[in-house]
């Protein structure tokens, strides 16, 4: 397989499902509690790149969705795949713990879960994804116009966010304050994403560079583990590998191309339902590590993944169900 020039969109292109599953794999396991026990105290030190294959993912997608459609049917194709799931996983979610009552506080509080969990705004990456949705178009404009200096910029912004905000927050991120650092903190990755659609290339000193920023970023982080330094650290991690996420994603498409048949398609699966699996894992991972934390981590991580993956199914069956049926009753009014 080459690593450059349209080899590197064509390969998305073909792998984006399976590419996005073992992504939303990653977080669901970097999201689990049993952070003391091999493996997966690796995969909770590590699992957090998947967001970074999200975003730039995402970007990259974005900018094939901003040459096909006008500016209103992007912003309504944006709006019908976020809002509508969120709104009904949150409005699930918040009406349990209304019925629950006092008894499971202690858990509304870690979850942050209040009238803002019915749009889903709980979770810190819904608020940073509409934040990028929302600007991506100016960010498209000012990427074909002046790519270099705009990424330039974007990441200072990142860079200086590293040092003032995120850090003062640490991993406090529920306040606008907290938003505004997280997302900043994403921004370069998702900016990257759309650099890289609208150059329609990937050539070989591309490739070479962000090799080089994802060594970096994993050499980094190995050393910042072992010395125990703070959170400082981490947000100049992310920001490295924000410029190495295409070579991580190459190195995925690898694995992949020797990967069996059904294997592959539990990826696509989780690829395809990766939203919903986002919005009801890590409330499902809590309830279950807090209550069962004595249990067995194996047999409780399965029972987790399992009840993730049927109320994400159900919730993308039925979220389908309800668009569909509202859009038969606006296509009758509309007729009379």
């Amino acid at each position: 397989m080459q690593f450059y020039n349209t080899s590197f969109h064509h390969s998305i292109s073909e792998c984006r499902a399976s590419i996005m599953g073992v992504a939303i794999l990653s977080i669901m396991l970097f999201h689990q509690y049993f952070t003391s026990i091999f493996p997966f105290n690796f995969f909770h030190n590590f699992g957090y790149w998947g967001v970074d294959v999200f975003l730039l993912l995402s970007g990259m997608g974005l900018v094939n969705s901003l040459e096909k459609y006008d500016i209103l049917t992007f912003y309504k194709r944006r709006f019908m795949r976020i809002i509508p799931i969120c709104l009904l996983c949150g409005t699930v979610k918040y009406s349990l713990f209304l019925l629950l009552g006092d008894s499971v506080t202690p858990i509304k509080n870690g979850l942050h879960i209040g009238p803002w969990s019915i749009a889903s705004l709980d979770l810190w990456f819904i608020h940073a994804i509409i934040i990028l949705y929302a600007i991506s178009p100016i960010l498209y404009i000012l990427l074909k116009k002046r790519p270099i200096i705009t990424f330039a910029c974007i990441f200072l912004i990142s860079l200086c966010n590293s040092f003032t905000l995120l850090y003062q927050i640490g991993y406090e991120w529920f306040s606008l304050y907290g938003i505004t650092a997280w997302t900043l903190e994403r921004l370069p990755v998702f900016t990257l994403g759309m650099w890289l659609s609208t150059e329609k290339k990937f050539d070989k000193r591309k490739t070479f560079i962000s090799i080089s920023f994802l060594l970096t970023a994993f050499i980094i982080k190995i050393i910042s583990k072992i010395d125990g330094t703070s959170c400082f650290i981490f947000n100049c991690v992310c920001l490295i590998l924000a410029f190495g996420t295409p070579a991580l994603i190459q190195v995925i498409i690898y694995v992949l191309q020797g990967a069996p048949s059904k294997i592959m398609e539990f990826l696509q699966l989780c690829g395809n339902h990766s939203l919903e699996l986002y919005l009801v894992h890590e409330f499902i991972f809590y309830i279950l590590m807090i209550h069962y934390v004595n249990c067995n981590p194996w047999i409780l991580l399965t029972v987790g993944f399992l009840l993730s993956f049927i109320l994400a199914y159900l919730s993308k069956k039925a979220t389908t169900k309800i668009i569909e049926s509202l859009s038969k009753c606006i296509r009758k009014k509309e007729s009379f």
